[in-house]
């Protein structure tokens, strides 16, 4: 199963591409990192956030914490920009995930 979390803009996209586990969020809601807790708990395999919201500090906390705590791939977190376009990230989540899983880091 896949859920989303993003701005309306974003959430309304995924809408209409089918996406029935939508969640509007803003960076300044607080909810965010309780609705990660609910689809971990809920076992969804891929969580797609926007860029802007899992830069929030909480949040970036908690999605390393469910990366940190998960035994496998499993939920799989990937953050998307939304229609203000990509941020300039220091850190490579994706990157660390395949290192994660597969032993060697990819270029």
């Amino acid at each position: 199963m896949i859920a989303v979390i993003g701005d309306s803009e974003t959430a309304s996209g995924f809408r209409l591409a089918g996406v029935t586990k939508v969640y509007e969020c803003s960076t300044d809601n607080e909810d965010v990192t309780r609705v990660l807790d609910n689809l971990v708990r809920d076992a969804v395999a891929v969580v797609i956030i926007s860029e802007r919201i899992a830069a929030v500090a909480r949040n970036k906390e908690k999605i390393r914490a469910i990366n940190a705590k998960k035994s496998g791939v499993i939920p799989v977190i990937i953050e998307v920009p939304d229609k203000k376009g990509p941020m300039v990230d220091a850190v490579d989540e994706i990157g660390l995930l395949i290192k994660r899983a597969v032993g060697v880091a990819i270029k």
